[in-house]
């Protein structure tokens, strides 16, 4: 059996070493256009604060690969995708395959802003991203960051030190939109403020970015013109299907997958951040991995299926505890939670059962949901705090 992954994120990794388990004779291919191996993606936060190397970062060496037989083609991109003659084109070579994964991967979304390609404006996404914007923003007096979710906050925090300042312009109404309510919300704006020097704009978006060729500022929908020296784009990802597009795959936002994790085409599968499972793109690293686990157990021959995943998030910023699972707003469930000045927490319940958690603030507290959420503690620990 050939197998060949486009991808060498989490999902095409973790599809690699289960498709090895289950197939020992097969040859694995992984190819990615990225110049590295596969690294640990939640840490590049880390790695913008200097708090790690892209070494360290780098879960799995070249040894680990060779010991199961694993060829690794890094910095090669696939051109095209013929699911008639089950082969992909590269540049100077053309490739066959039983079995091919799409782990794609996603792309940062850049909104339409005018001006968004000056000198001075980043996006977030790979090593390579978190190394110019540390460089290019190390003796700067003021950072505007796009963008309120996690990815938007962590960089806030991480990246500013004592002498600079920052804004946050949020479009929705409140921060974490996706994973806090509005009082929890409105707890960690409160602690953040109390510990950085941010200033959250909520409710705006921001029109344009001056500069001539740098950026020397910006100016709100609402009006307001403020003065930076750089920009932050955190506006979420959108996932990369150029490829499965143009072969005549069954592409709305992002690859739609079954729940065996197989595309519209015969003996082609998708997993990570470019799928579209059941009408939902995640986008996260946690149900990428599963994804990618579940799409290398049906590759090899052991048909499982994929349910889904819980979504949960974790703010990874020090001193700024949050977590969250399963929150959907408007649920239904039945609410229990308690506001102090030390922390915030709410359950959402169905009869006995908790569906979902919201915990800000004390790091005793939010660890503790957290473990409740992954089945490491009960949650009558928990319900002690409301």
């Amino acid at each position: 059996m050939n197998y060949i992954i486009i991808g060498n994120g989490v999902a095409g990794t973790e599809a690699a070493i289960t498709i090895r388990k289950n197939d020992t004779e097969g040859r694995i291919k992984i190819i990615s256009e990225s110049p590295g191996l596969f690294y640990y993606r939640p840490k590049i936060i880390d790695l913008l604060e200097d708090k790690t190397t892209v070494e360290k970062m780098t879960i799995y060496k070249e040894e680990f690969y060779k010991s199961r037989n694993i060829e690794c083609l890094v910095g090669g991109k696939v051109v095209s995708i013929n699911p008639d003659e089950n082969c992909i084109a590269l540049d100077s070579e053309r490739i066959t395959y039983d079995k091919l994964l799409l782990a794609t991967g996603a792309s940062c979304f850049v909104p339409p802003i005018n001006g968004s390609e000056k000198k001075g404006v980043f996006t977030l996404r790979t090593t390579e991203d978190a190394q110019t914007i540390k460089e290019y923003c190390r003796d700067v007096e003021s950072v505007l960051f796009i963008g309120g979710g996690l990815l938007g906050l962590e960089t806030a925090c991480s990246l500013l030190n004592e002498n600079q300042k920052g804004t946050v312009v949020e479009f929705f109404p409140r921060l974490l939109p996706r994973q806090l309510d509005e009082q929890g919300a409105g707890f960690l704006k409160k602690k953040i403020e109390d510990s950085k020097d941010l200033r959250f704009i909520l409710n705006d978006s921001v029109a344009e970015i001056k500069g001539k060729d740098s950026v020397t500022g910006v100016i709100l929908k609402s009006g307001e013109e403020i003065s930076f020296q750089a920009v932050v784009i955190s506006a979420g990802v959108r996932p990369r299907v150029e490829l499965a597009e143009e072969a005549g795959i069954i592409v709305d936002r992002g690859i739609i997958v079954n729940d065996y994790l197989e595309t519209s085409e015969q003996n082609i599968y998708c997993a990570g951040d470019a799928s579209n499972h059941q009408g939902r793109t995640y986008g996260l690293w946690m149900p990428s991995k599963e994804q990618g686990r579940h799409a290398g157990l049906n590759m090899s021959g052991i048909q499982t299926r994929y349910n889904g995943s819980v979504v949960s998030a974790k703010l990874k910023v020090s001193g700024m505890d949050m977590f969250s699972a399963g929150f959907k707003e408007d649920s239904g469930f039945a609410e229990r939670s308690t506001n102090n000045s030390d922390y915030y927490l709410k359950l959402y319940m169905d009869g006995d059962k908790t569906e979902s958690i919201i915990a800000v603030g004390k790091k005793e507290v939010v660890d503790l949901a957290e473990k409740c959420s992954m089945g490491r503690a009960d949650f009558s620990e928990l319900k002690k705090y409301l």
